[in-house]
């Protein structure tokens, strides 16, 4: 992807944004923003590959979550620039020890539901050497989209499936102020909930730079957006509960502590303040998965974190599973579950090895699926066991 960059700040929003995030950084430092949860990086930048782009990355579980703080561009010192991520989302509730749950809403007159989908989270956001502005994309956990993990190349994916719309994509930017999320989700990127598209992706909201979000009904645009479910007036503690129960009704089970379905709704709640909240809420068997209600950590927890996880490193181990799972769990009950957590990315990486096996057998044959399904099974059956084949045949048409 060639680099897209502007020579200045192009509208009066963006310049007031800018000057913001400059306001905010000469007021704070790192550990003030970040506490002690942070690291820092030095990297190349895929969408800018002149540019090495150095700062401090957030790993703290609060609006902060992947937040950036660049202080280099080129080994020159900037302006400290605070780019605002994705933000971690909390629900809307508190348990009890006996289960009993007391919801809080804030006083708003709308609520918007919107789905939530499964994939890796891509927020589009923008840095200044001083002179340019450039544009680029990454990850929760890192700076930038990983263009080189063995475990899945979301640089590739992401310019395959949005590279022509990435212009675009720069220009509303430039035009609203703010960065934008999205979601690149679809069966050639597994997680928790399986679609049946290979792959896409959709807008899901913006983000400025201090914090405020924007939903995606306030972004007027031609980008596939996160599909409006329904919009609530009054009584949000009711409409929670049967939209979780809705979502419940809708998942099916598949192979491999997979699912069907609908992963969750994100609430956008705008409150007296003209500020945005984003709950979450997801049906009752993604929740578990996700949200601690026992004494153990599941098997499906430590799955779907290892899942996540490889948006972000290119091996997967023991310490880096632990340390994400610390969003959730408390460190004895992680410590406790150590072998488990071995075994969960052991699964994770034998299907992946899986995967490469099935497209490797499949590049040999010589046969295109689409072309002679039979010919193609009948010929890369040779190669796999009887049990196997329909998720040959999956990966082949996932993949392929």
């Amino acid at each position: 992807m060639k680099p897209y960059y502007q020579d200045k700040w192009v509208s009066d929003s963006q310049t007031e944004l800018l000057a913001t995030n400059q306001f905010q950084q000469n007021a704070m430092n790192v550990e003030e923003l970040f506490g002690s949860d942070y690291q820092e990086f030095c990297e190349i930048d895929p969408f800018n590959p002149q540019n090495e782009v150095r700062g401090y990355i957030s790993r703290k579980a609060t609006e902060y979550y992947g937040a950036l703080i660049i202080t280099h561009v080129n080994d020159v010192a900037v302006k400290e620039q605070l780019i605002m991520g994705t933000p971690k989302m909390h629900y809307p509730f508190t348990t009890s020890q006996t289960g009993e749950r007391k919801y809080t809403f804030p006083i708003t007159n709308k609520v918007e539901i919107f789905e939530k989908l499964d994939g890796t989270n891509i927020l589009v956001y923008s840095y200044t050497d001083g002179g340019n502005t450039f544009y680029t994309c990454k990850t929760r956990l890192r700076p930038f989209v990983n263009a080189g993990s063995k475990w899945g190349n979301f640089f590739a994916m992401w310019e395959e499936i949005a590279g022509d719309d990435f212009g675009y994509i720069c220009d509303l930017m430039a035009k609203i102020g703010c960065n934008l999320s999205f979601e690149l989700y679809g069966a050639r990127n597994p997680h928790l909930v399986i679609y049946d598209v290979p792959l896409a992706y959709a807008l899901l909201f913006g983000v400025t730079n201090n914090g405020n979000i924007i939903s995606p009904s306030l972004i007027g645009c031609s980008l596939p957006k996160a599909k409006l479910i329904a919009e609530v007036d009054n009584d949000y503690s009711n409409a929670y509960v049967g939209v979780q129960k809705q979502l419940e009704r809708g998942l099916r089970k598949l192979d491999n502590e997979t699912y069907a379905g609908i992963e969750g709704t994100v609430w956008y709640l705008q409150t007296v303040e003209k500020r945005t909240i984003q709950y979450k809420c997801k049906p009752e068997t993604i929740e578990v998965i996700h949200f601690s209600q026992g004494k153990g950590i599941s098997k499906n927890s430590i799955l779907a974190t290892c899942w996540n996880a490889l948006e972000n490193t290119n091996k997967l181990t023991v310490d880096f599973i632990k340390q994400l799972l610390l969003e959730e769990f408390e460190s004895p009950k992680i410590e406790a579950n150590h072998y488990l957590i071995e075994s969960c990315i052991k699964v994770v990486e034998d299907s992946l090895a899986f995967r490469d096996k099935v497209l490797n057998e499949y590049r040999t044959i010589g046969i295109d699926i689409r072309l002679d399904k039979v010919a193609a099974m009948r010929k890369i059956s040779q190669k796999f066991e009887r049990n196997e084949m329909s998720k040959v045949y999956t990966t082949i048409m996932n993949w392929g």
